[in-house]
């Protein structure tokens, strides 16, 4: 399974090393799987192209491992790592970002509806992971929200804007409070010290 962190920013990095050891390649290509999917988006010049993409990519979650297409890294990962992704996760994030194509701008609720279904799909399979009972949910959507505005700042409607929550302090979920810390400040120090402290 893959384990390193290829294509991912630097907030992401951070947060991947503290995902417990056993975790920490799911986590990180989870993702690499949500990144990808946001390329599409974002290199797309005609819808439906992107839609037959999105297409390819929920077929392939789909089907048993043996029957996944040869040649693609993530994919290959993916069979690398057996069960330890449920399924749903990976349908929530294709849905995430196909509910998006052909919509200019996007308003709050695709957005709200977006911002949901990542959530699910990262957040809260994190938290399912590590033995969390704490409701993820709100602070993923607001990470969600707030990370679709500073990748595709043009294409967000001007009225959205995520909601203030406190952020996780438990320490096994340090990592979804980093992606979100990271959203809210361009300070890499800043966004360090709470990864070392909680604050």
């Amino acid at each position: 399974m893959m384990d390193h962190d290829v294509g991912l920013a630097a907030p992401a990095r951070l947060a991947i090393a503290y995902v417990p050891a056993f975790y920490r390649s799911a986590f990180t290509l989870l993702l690499q799987i949500d990144e990808r999917l946001a390329d599409i988006l974002r290199s797309a010049r005609e819808p439906m192209i992107a839609q037959i993409k999105m297409a390819w990519w929920r077929e392939a979650f789909g089907n048993a491992p043996h029957l996944r297409p040869k040649g693609e890294p993530l994919l290959q990962a993916l069979n690398d790592s057996g069960d330890v992704i449920p399924s749903a996760a990976l349908d929530a994030l294709v849905s995430a970002w196909e509910m998006l194509l052909g919509q200019n701008p996007w308003d709050q609720q695709v957005t709200n509806d977006h911002a949901d279904l990542r959530a699910e799909a990262i957040f809260q399979t994190y938290a399912h992971w590590v033995g969390s009972t704490q409701d993820v949910q709100p602070v993923g959507r607001v990470w969600a929200l707030a990370d679709l505005r500073q990748a595709f700042p043009e294409r967000v409607a001007q009225d959205v804007r995520p909601n203030q929550v406190s952020l996780p302090s438990s320490r096994k979920l340090r990592p979804l409070s980093i992606l979100t810390m990271s959203t809210r400040t361009r300070s890499g120090p800043r966004v360090v010290l709470h990864a070392l402290t909680g604050r």
